[in-house]
């Protein structure tokens, strides 16, 4: 079963690196037809060349070791048993949760344990590709097309040939991209830019994101009909909180694989630590989690036993981090620039990195807070 699976997924799994079956129709002419190729490293013939595609997606996340999705308590149980149900098919999956609770591992996870499982999954970050880019990005250009467009380029739709499609934080999309998408969701046909035929693609689709689609359709920023394409078989992944009885074993598998990797001694946590790590509220979920951890590794060299402040007891309460903050600025004289620079950096610390949790809390979109960080000297965060 897909549970028993996982384990062996998480801990030991090899890269994968394949390609997908034949896939043809015989109503499609050959010229716009999506072929699929037993070759390894090979890719569709819609233009693209092979050696060139993006080769990441082939390999297994490094969270897919970590057992991010494994635990015993029933809110992840339910979920993991609607995915031995749903991996085999070709089903279109809705995966919903909050910032860092696994919808990608989850997508994995379904795509390694499918029939498609051989051929490559795909996943396209909606959020970070930029709207003058994204229709481009994902169908594909013609040369000529537009300024730039030297050659045939076929987009991230056409590389998901056989394989599977993962459209993360889908909910991004502006209406006229949502539009089209419904139309390749419906009839499984792109046409690129600049391009007069149809192409067919063959893909298995999973969407996923950390928004109420529902209620962003009642609101009319989200298309109903394409919300009831996606949604097909919803799967919502329980945030950290609500499996609370899992973190003894989440922060042990995670204490272990970072010891091992680090070839570090394991060092066994003190009491008082799984006090704090079962006090918190973890918004940033398991992947929160998972730097806390990683974190303790680090910090906790030399010590005989893992101790709240090396897991970021104090600096991870907020006490009064922020207000230290502004006194430098306010003694130095910072202009908004660097204030604002400075703030979005501080937010995204003390958001362990996550930016859509860091975005919800800045009361920004996803996409802006990309943005800014592009024009704040295109300062990421660390």
């Amino acid at each position: 079963m897909l549970r028993a699976a996982l384990v062996l997924l998480f801990l030991a799994l090899p890269d994968l690196v394949g390609d997908c079956l034949a896939a043809t129709d015989p109503h499609v002419p050959a010229s716009s037809r999506v072929r699929c190729s037993t070759a390894r490293h090979d890719g569709c013939d819609g233009g693209g060349d092979p050696d060139k595609l993006d080769d990441r997606d082939h390999e297994v996340d490094s969270r897919c070791r970590c057992c991010g999705l494994l635990g015993q308590a029933p809110a992840i149980t339910r979920v993991l048993d609607v995915c031995d149900l749903v991996a085999s098919t070709d089903t279109t999956v809705l995966i919903t949760g909050e910032t860092g609770t696994g919808k990608d591992l989850l997508a994995r996870c379904i795509h390694l344990h499918s029939k498609r499982s051989s051929r490559r999954m795909t996943p396209v970050a909606c959020a970070a590709l930029p709207e003058s880019l994204l229709e481009s990005e994902l169908f594909g250009h013609k040369r000529g097309s537009f300024t730039g467009a030297v050659a045939d380029h076929p987009g991230l739709i056409e590389r998901a040939c056989c394989g599977t499609l993962l459209l993360d934080e889908i909910d991004t999309l502006s209406p006229a991209m949502q539009a089209k998408l419904l139309r390749v969701v419906e009839e499984h046909t792109i046409q690129r830019v600049g391009g007069g035929h149809d192409i067919q693609v063959d893909f298995r689709l999973i969407a996923a994101t950390n928004s109420n689609l529902e209620r962003l359709v009642e609101e009319g920023v989200f298309r109903a009909d394409l919300f009831y394409r996606l949604n097909v078989v919803h799967v919502e992944l329980p945030p950290l909180r609500d499996r609370i009885e899992d973190i003894p074993y989440l922060v042990h598998s995670f204490r272990d694989r970072y010891a091992r990797e680090a070839g570090f001694p394991v060092v066994p946590f003190a009491s008082r630590s799984f006090e704090w790590l079962m006090s918190r509220e973890w918004p940033g979920n398991i992947r929160q989690l998972k730097h806390a951890v990683e974190r303790a590794i680090v910090l906790s060299r030399g010590a005989k036993q893992i101790e709240p402040e090396h897991l970021g007891y104090g600096s991870m309460l907020g006490s009064n981090g922020i207000s230290d903050a502004l006194a430098r600025p306010l003694a130095e004289g910072w202009n908004l620039k660097q204030l604002e620079r400075e703030y979005i950096r501080t937010v995204i610390r003390h958001t362990d990195g996550h930016k859509g949790s860091a975005a919800e809390h800045l009361g920004i979109d996803r996409r802006t807070l990309y943005r800014k960080l592009q024009d704040l000297d295109g300062d990421d965060v660390t």
